[in-house]
C-alpha cells in the first residue's frame, strides 16, 4: 500500500514539474532602488506624464508608484489617484510624523521594463516586487515586500508568503 501511494506521489510530482516547466513565463522587469527617485518624491513633485497609484491608506500610504502614460497598469492591489502636489505633500508630512524602524524607512526607486524601459518611480518602505509586463505596454506591479516575504508597516510585518 505505501509502495502504491508513494509511487502516486512521485508520478503527481513529476507531472506538476512538467508543467511548471511548461508554464508561459511572463517578461519580469526590474523594482530597483535609485535615491534620486527618492529625493524627487520627497521634494513633492508630481511627474505630469505619469499615473500615480498607492497602496494601504488613502490618508497614509504603505506605497506609491508612478507609471509613465506610456503604459498601462493591470492591477488588483494599487489603487489610482489624481495626486496633486497638496497631496503629496500632506502625505510626506503624515511619514515625517510615524516612527519606522530603520529596516522600514522610506526608499525611491525605478520600476524597469524587460528590455530596460523606465516605466515609473516607486516611493515605499518596502523594497523588494515583482514586475511583470505580460503583453506590450502593459505592466503588472505586485504588492512589494521588505524582505523575506514581510510588508513593513502592516501588523507586525505580516508575511506574504
Amino acid at each position: 500500500m505505501r509502495t502504491s501511494i508513494a509511487r502516486h506521489l512521485t508520478v503527481l510530482g513529476l507531472i506538476a514539474a512538467f508543467l511548471a516547466g511548461c508554464a508561459d513565463k511572463q517578461p519580469s522587469g526590474r523594482w530597483a532602488i535609485e535615491p534620486e527617485v527618492q529625493s524627487l518624491f520627497e521634494s513633492g513633485q508630481v511627474l505630469p506624464d505619469h499615473s500615480y497609484y498607492y497602496i494601504g491608506s488613502s490618508s497614509m500610504p504603505d506605497s506609491i508608484i508612478a507609471i509613465d502614460h506610456r503604459f498601462t497598469l493591470r492591477t488588483r492591489v494599487w489603487a489610482e489617484i489624481d495626486l496633486t502636489e497638496s497631496k503629496l505633500n500632506g502625505w510626506l508630512h503624515m511619514f515625517s510624523t510615524e516612527h519606522y524602524s530603520p529596516a522600514c524607512s522610506f526608499h525611491g526607486g525605478v520600476i524597469l521594463t524587460p528590455d530596460g524601459q523606465r516605466a515609473g518611480y516607486w516611493y515605499s518602505r518596502n523594497m523588494y516586487n515583482l514586475i511583470y509586463m505580460p503583453e506590450p505596454g502593459v505592466l503588472e506591479v505586485y504588492q512589494p515586500h521588505s524582505g523575506a516575504g514581510l510588508v513593513c508597516g502592516q501588523d507586525s510585518d505580516k508575511r506574504l508568503f
